[in-house]
């Protein structure tokens, strides 16, 4: 026996529990502008480019928006005045460059997303914004189990 989605608003009818190949893809839902969008943190590592690339993909399935974090630390304030607004400058540019790349493969994926730049703990901030959007789900990579890992905390 078969069970079929009864979706009305399916396009296709799948067997659930079935894979499909590349050349039988659907195409996703359109997001829904007031859905709880999936919070997604990023660096520069491929660990988040990889998760970035899963939560393309969830987000596609669910019809969701996507919302991109990057959380820098911020440069120690022993530095001189010089020296700081370099080093601030430069972790700004990271930030930019690892947005830029998530927000490129949702643009290509036809899922609409967001971008934010945030300073402070990155695991304090990362679910401060999860819950002040309201997500309904946070993904993140990580590059290896570690104590002082943000995916651990």
């Amino acid at each position: 026996m078969t069970i079929t989605q009864t979706d009305p608003r399916a396009r296709f009818r799948t067997p659930l529990g079935t894979s499909r190949s590349g050349a039988e893809r659907h195409r996703p839902l359109r997001a829904k502008p007031d859905a709880a969008p999936v919070l997604v943190a990023v660096d520069n590592s491929p660990a988040a480019a990889a998760a970035a690339r899963a939560a393309v993909r969830l987000a596609q399935e669910l019809a969701a928006p996507l919302v991109f974090v990057y959380v820098r630390r911020g440069p120690s304030v022993a530095f001189a005045k010089p020296y700081y607004q370099r080093r601030l400058d430069a972790e700004m540019r990271a930030g930019r460059r690892a947005l830029d790349h998530a927000l490129a493969a949702a643009e290509r994926a036809g899922v609409p997303a967001t971008g934010e730049q945030l300073e402070g703990n990155p695991a304090r901030r990362v679910v401060e914004l999860a819950r002040h959007r309201g997500a309904r789900l946070i993904a993140l990579g990580s590059r290896r189990l570690r104590l002082a890992s943000t995916a651990r905390r």
